[in-house]
């Protein structure tokens, strides 16, 4: 149902609490690595250990609390530093990575400013015969505090501008389907305008020789217009909160095609390659317009069955589990879809339910695969 982005099935798989974990690694691994070689320079000496762990401890946590592992890891690196413990900045420009990925631009560069001073601080030499030496050091570890930083930061970039690519996709899909919508619903209004002026002419030549015949066109008139109307209030109700020109790249040409309905369904089933499992069972016949959003919502969630769902089987449920209510439910025995983050399929079909008042839900089933759920009030329409 999404249009589902194109990441890699592992970043699907890593959650936050993986990633957490990985951070725990990799900060457990930082601090033997660095306590063995402080151990190996001063001797037998364990006042530089307690600096180490915390200068590399804090990476642990440096996704949920960048700034404030920050400012402990740049403690306990300044303090590591001045006790000869070499190199020690790394662990802070692991943390600056989270920091330039994870915080506004401002705050992020307001911490990166006196990470720099600090570990030069700590690393200036007091003699002034080192001086090449040092700062040749201070220099690297710049360069390597300064690269974690800035790629960090194109990383937050990156998502933002994802991000805004993706709400602007997200309002042209909505855009284009109200347009399908409002195509569809020519068809329908057409028809019963079509329907009216017939039995408004059959009315006038029979209305003095055949009274009867002449009462019941108007009833059809009167129920063919009532339902028109219904129709033609819920789609500019729903039209009227958005502009279709101020998205660029969508088309207002109308199509002419008959609209389908409930009756087309087994047909869509072998265009997508499905066998379906079809139940119609409705206490009220739907109207013409009600009957469309049904065929679009089965349409939509056979098509994700196919792309998805990897299903090559469904069950497709059309009932009255209420007065005046139609259910229509598709599920499918596939692994599932990942649904994080929405998709066009998604919003087609919910724009469908909300033009009418009703609602969708979908998800996966207890038992396996997925499920469609929408419920729209099954509004009479008019015979022919």
């Amino acid at each position: 149902m999404t249009d589902r982005d194109s990441r890699p099935l592992l970043t699907h798989r890593l959650r936050r609490v993986h990633w957490v974990a990985v951070d725990a690694v990799a900060a457990l691994l930082l601090a033997v690595a660095f306590g063995f070689a402080a151990s190996a320079r001063t001797g037998a000496q364990v006042l530089p250990l307690p600096a180490v762990a915390v200068a590399a401890l804090p990476v642990a946590a440096r996704r949920s609390w960048p700034v404030p592992m920050l400012a402990i890891s740049l403690v306990g690196a300044a303090a590591g530093l001045l006790m000869g413990v070499e190199a020690l900045y790394v662990p802070v420009a692991v943390i600056l990575y989270a920091v330039g990925s994870l915080e506004p631009r401002r705050r992020a560069i307001a911490c990166l400013v006196p990470s720099l001073a600090g570990v030069a601080a700590a690393m200036a030499p007091a003699g002034g015969s080192a001086w090449p030496g040092g700062l040749s050091e201070i220099a690297f570890g710049w360069l390597l505090m300064g690269l974690a930083w800035t790629a960090g930061l194109a990383v937050r970039e990156q998502r933002l501008h994802a991000v805004r690519v993706a709400e602007q996709s997200a309002m042209r899909a909505v855009t284009g389907e109200r347009l399908r919508i409002a195509r569809d619903l020519h068809d329908v209004i057409g028809q019963s305008v079509s329907l009216i002026t017939l039995k408004a002419g059959v009315a006038g030549m029979v209305a003095e020789d055949r009274p009867r015949e002449a009462r019941e066109a108007l009833r059809v008139i009167e129920a063919t217009g009532r339902a028109t109307m219904a129709e033609i209030r819920a789609v500019l109700g729903m039209l009227r909160s958005g502009a279709t020109d101020s998205v660029p790249g969508v088309s207002g040409v109308a199509e002419t095609a008959p609209a389908p309905g409930l009756r087309d369904l087994r047909a869509l089933a072998v265009r997508a390659g499905v066998e379906m499992d079809l139940t119609v069972n409705l206490d009220v016949e739907p109207s013409e317009g009600v009957a469309l959003a049904a065929y679009r919502i089965v349409q939509e969630a056979l098509t994700n069955v196919v792309k998805h769902a990897g299903a090559a089987r469904c069950r497709v449920r059309i009932t009255s589990p209420e007065p005046g209510v139609m259910e229509v439910e598709v599920a499918d025995e596939g692994p599932g879809l990942p649904t994080a983050g929405g998709g066009y399929g998604l919003i087609g079909m919910r724009e469908r339910c909300l033009m009418y008042g009703g609602s969708l839900t979908v998800g996966p089933r207890p038992e396996g695969g997925f499920r469609v759920l929408a419920r729209l009030p099954c509004v009479r329409g008019a015979a022919s």
